[in-house]
């Protein structure tokens, strides 16, 4: 079992780390530099990577229920299905799908008819980890897997 160290202990520790960055920042930095040159490729690889992923992510935050086909009255009847225990492991597959950090507060604002103004800090589950257009676009990415999930639940019954 591993210890825990004292409050001071840890405000100690992130002194001398930054007071040793202070330091030794040019060398630090000469490192970095160094490093990124001689591995020029990997530094491609990994910013494509990342600015690729950037742009999915930013991309699936502004898709509208249309761009996912839900239409209005499938939307009402999504919220419906959501609020009954018969499919509680389907709304928490698609809550856990669209945002594992977001899930908990996905369920709770689709089963409980709560906007993210009210839901921004909860007693139980804390601080949301999304902020506002991040949270609406998981709640929509969320009723597209409810969406889909239900589909593929009729069709093989």
């Amino acid at each position: 079992m591993g210890t825990t160290m004292s409050a001071e202990a840890v405000e100690e520790r992130r002194n001398y780390q930054r007071e040793y960055r202070r330091r030794k920042q040019e060398q630090i930095n000469g490192k970095r530099r160094q490093w990124n040159q001689e591995n020029r490729d990997k530094v491609r690889a990994y910013n494509q990577k990342y600015w690729e992923s950037r742009a999915r992510k930013a991309k699936s935050l502004r898709v509208s229920y249309e761009d996912y086909g839900i239409t209005p009255e499938r939307l009402h009847e999504l919220m419906e299905i959501a609020k009954l225990d018969e499919y509680a492991d389907i709304v928490i597959y698609s809550a856990l799908k669209a945002d594992r950090l977001a899930a908990g507060y996905i369920i709770l604002s689709v089963t409980g008819g709560i906007s993210y103004e009210h839901l921004e800090y909860d007693d139980k589950l804390g601080r949301c980890p999304l902020g506002r257009t991040d949270f609406y676009g998981a709640r929509r990415l969320f009723f597209h897997h409810l969406d889909c999930a239900l589909k593929e639940r009729q069709e093989t019954e």
